[in-house]
């Protein structure tokens, strides 16, 4: 049974006593590898470094298939000043981790160079440079995004709820900015195969939308999709490129094909409260993680027919305040309000969780259904259309005995008449009555 669970573990960051709260859409945890990650709170940031011990039993609670978390502590902590003057509302990582950004409510971004190769951990994470919002302009405060470049991380994008725009930044020099018609809520750079330049994500309101920065400014909106007429809070992207998942207050993950453009399922009301998280698996590219403003997290297929049970999710002590996932790897990092953090290592089997034996079953053998399925209709099909071809005969043969009985009725029935007649000169008996009387 351990074998196939995975494995949580669980501790509290001893340097930080109270966190901050941010927005609703704001994401503050970066998994960097299975031992290292940062959070952050105020306008700081926390690098943490863990040891993972090998759980010899796991303990099950009630949540069948899901063990409960083994408790560790953290073996380093290290805070770093990012000298932001507000709030940190999201971190974000280039593709191969070298570069990590914090951005503020006021759209302000610290950036810095991560060196996963030393032994040093003083010295991993190296401040880089900074873009400043200017301060002769004012902004309301808000929730705010940034994105590396897949292709180039010397390029970040960034934009503002308020602000209604994207800028997009190689080095600290400003080179391109879009302007946006309503509220951005998620931003995302991601690779597409008939681009040779990263395309980048966002979305507004209720609405996904595809820019390639190529093209002009006011040209370079290529795809927009409206899911529903709720907000979005929530955005993923396959390690492949291959689909986009967003998802909010309507509590439903809709994906997107970026080959044809269109919409390839729904997962429809996964979660009790709005979805503030989305994760794609990298072994089963049919299931997602969600987590959402309570503190669950729930494994499902995206296209909704693996359904929905929220007593086969892991719970934990507070909502979340940001969750991440390693590129390539089955394993997810937690944060939650109460300054506690959570380590799922293959997280790919809370999926089992969700599901009985019978409808795994089902769920394995639904192809091989579908293959018997579509033989069946194509003999039916076939058994169909030979019915049709021996119909004209019949239908012949049919009209000729239809014929040959119609006309022995019709001389049967001549044949009683006649014979039923007074013959020569008798007379009906009525008028014979009439003749006597």
């Amino acid at each position: 049974m351990t074998d196939s669970t995975c494995d949580i573990y669980t501790t509290k960051v001893k340097s930080l006593k109270k966190t901050s709260p941010a927005s609703l859409n704001s994401n503050r945890a970066i998994a960097l590898s299975k031992t290292k990650s940062i959070i952050a709170s105020d306008n700081k940031i926390i690098k943490i470094k863990i040891e993972l011990p090998k759980i010899e039993n796991k303990i099950f609670s009630k949540i069948k298939g899901i063990p409960s978390p083994f408790k560790i502590e953290t073996s380093n902590e290290t805070i770093y000043d990012t000298n932001l003057k507000y709030e940190i509302q999201s971190l974000s990582s280039s593709k191969s981790y070298d570069k990590i950004s914090a951005i503020d409510s006021s759209g302000s971004v610290w950036i810095s160079n991560y060196n996963n190769n030393t032994n040093i951990d003083d010295d991993e994470i190296v401040h880089s440079y900074s873009i400043n919002y200017d301060n002769n302009k004012f902004t309301e405060l808000g929730w705010a995004g940034s994105s590396f470049n897949t292709k180039d991380s010397t390029i970040i994008a960034k934009t503002q709820f308020y602000q209604k725009n994207i800028q997009i930044y190689k080095g600290d020099q400003l080179s391109q900015t879009i302007q946006l018609i309503q509220n951005p809520t998620q931003i995302n750079y991601f690779d597409h195969e008939k681009s040779q330049t990263s395309l980048l994500a966002i979305t507004e309101f209720n609405q996904l939308k595809i820019f390639d920065p190529r093209q002009s400014s006011n040209n370079c909106c290529i795809q927009k999709f409206t899911p529903g007429t709720s907000w979005l809070y929530s955005m993923a992207i396959s390690s492949n490129s291959e689909y986009i998942a967003v998802g909010g207050s309507s509590r439903t993950v809709s994906v997107y094909d970026t080959k044809r453009w269109n919409n390839s399922g729904n997962w429809k009301n996964c979660l009790k409260y709005e979805i503030t998280n989305i994760e794609f698996s990298n072994t089963r590219p049919s299931i997602c993680y969600v987590g959402g403003l309570d503190s669950e997290v729930l494994a499902g297929e995206w296209n909704g027919s693996s359904g929905v049970d929220h007593f086969t999710g892991l719970r934990v002590d507070s909502k979340w305040l940001g969750l991440s996932k390693l590129r390539d790897q089955e394993y997810i990092f937690g944060y939650t309000g109460s300054s506690s953090i959570y380590y799922i290592d293959n997280c790919d089997k809370l999926f089992q969780g969700t599901l009985s034996e019978k409808s795994l079953h089902n769920s394995f053998t639904s192809k091989q259904e579908k293959k018997q399925q579509h033989q069946l209709n194509n003999q039916l099909k076939q058994q169909q259309q030979k019915d049709k071809q021996q119909q004209p005969n019949e239908q012949v043969m049919q009209e000729n005995d239809s014929n040959n009985n119609n006309n022995e009725t019709t001389t049967i029935g001549k044949a009683r008449s006649i014979e039923g007649s007074p013959k020569g000169d008798e007379k009906h008996q009525s008028k014979k009555l009439k003749k006597e009387e």
